[in-house]
């Protein structure tokens, strides 16, 4: 009965919903736009055939082959199989019956083309949407260096995998005129294209105010008003924003993102920075705390997003802060990039071919 009213809503909500726009737009906008795209291959062989019916043929292969093609191979397969079968079915009906009835063929193939030309009209709002998300993708892709820049003093090295087509991280390094170093770690909510935005307008407004102040206080301050004007109630950006020194000195502030680590010339953790702290987007007038230290010689700075640490194994496991703590003390005498090799070693060794629920990042900053 559950189920029956589902069906019963459905329809309501589908006849309540539909307009006369949309059955004019179905035939005058989408299909013709659908059949190009599908035939764009043949569309000279198609052109130079009179109108007719060898025309109209060709134009009806084209657009099967543009839809075959635009399948998968393992659907391609299925697809193609298919349109076999049901001409088969048809024809073994037909060679059955003793006078058939030439509407019923008509019906049946009308029925077949009707059922296509929807999956085609879907398959191609589907292929649109891919390409605007690849688009997005590489657009993500050129805000992440895909090299850290070299830093008289720090060895720096950096991580990025996205669990989506598009991704929520972001990292960013960049040497101001007077020495100092700044670095945007950050992480922001929801997955996919939402998650991508709110991290491009975060990254537009950071490299903005690195212009007018770099503080810690002002570049937060500034990424927070931002964000709370643009983003919606569930957007919001975890982040840690770390100043350099020459001489190793630092101040940081980190919001609603997982502790930044120090780690010594040993291999142990001497202090981890920030904790319970709001993230950015969520509160307008907020003020963070700004968290001072020095990295030493040999020493380290670890940061990664809580896609490491929260990453499930098959067996249903976090990896946990203890583990990436620990893992990250690994060959403390080694470089930075040794670091993140050995964090994306072990969290891939952990996940085990799990599917990657969100995106990852790691960057360490080395004092050398």
């Amino acid at each position: 009965m559950a189920l029956l009213r589902d069906w019963l809503d459905l329809g309501r909500n589908t006849f309540g919903s539909l307009r006369a726009d949309d059955v004019t737009n179905l035939y005058s906008l989408e299909w013709p736009e659908t059949r190009n795209i599908l035939i764009a291959d043949h569309r000279s062989a198609i052109e130079r055939e009179r109108r007719g019916l060898r025309r109209w043929t060709r134009t009806l292969s084209a657009i099967f082959f543009g839809l075959a093609k635009r399948l998968a191979p393992h659907r391609r397969i299925l697809f193609i199989l298919s349109q076999v079968a049901f001409f088969i079915c048809v024809i073994s009906i037909f060679t059955r019956m003793k006078d058939p009835p030439f509407w019923i063929f008509v019906q049946l193939t009308a029925t077949f083309l009707v059922m296509t030309v929807l999956l085609a009209m879907e398959l191609i709002d589907k292929i649109k949407i891919r390409d605007e998300l690849a688009l997005a993708r590489e657009l993500q892709a050129s805000l992440i260096p895909a090299r850290p820049p070299q830093v008289p003093g720090y060895d720096i090295a950096a991580f990025n995998r996205i669990a989506n087509t598009v991704g929520g991280d972001i990292y960013d390094f960049v040497p101001l005129a007077d020495g100092r170093l700044a670095v945007l770690f950050g992480d922001a909510s929801g997955h996919g294209m939402a998650a991508g935005l709110v991290m491009a307008v975060a990254h537009a407004a950071f490299r903005t105010q690195l212009d007018v102040d770099a503080s810690p206080a002002a570049i937060t301050a500034s990424l927070n008003r931002i964000l709370c004007r643009t983003g919606g109630s569930r957007s919001f950006f975890s982040c840690c924003y770390l100043l350099l020194t020459p001489g190793g000195e630092f101040v940081a502030t980190v919001a609603g993102h997982p502790p930044m680590l120090q780690i010594d010339a040993g291999g142990r953790v001497v202090e981890r920075f920030g904790r319970g702290a709001y993230p950015l987007g969520v509160k307008t007038r907020m003020d963070w705390q700004e968290l001072r230290g020095t990295l030493l010689a040999g020493h380290r700075l670890v940061l990664h997003s809580d896609g490491l640490s929260e990453t499930r194994n098959r067996d249903g496991l976090d990896l946990g802060y203890d583990t990436v703590e620990s893992i990250a003390g690994w060959n403390a005498g080694g470089s930075a990039g040794g670091t993140v090799e050995n964090l994306v070693a072990e969290w891939r060794r952990f996940a085990g071919g799990a599917s990657v629920e969100d995106d990852v990042s790691i960057a360490v900053i080395k004092r050398v």
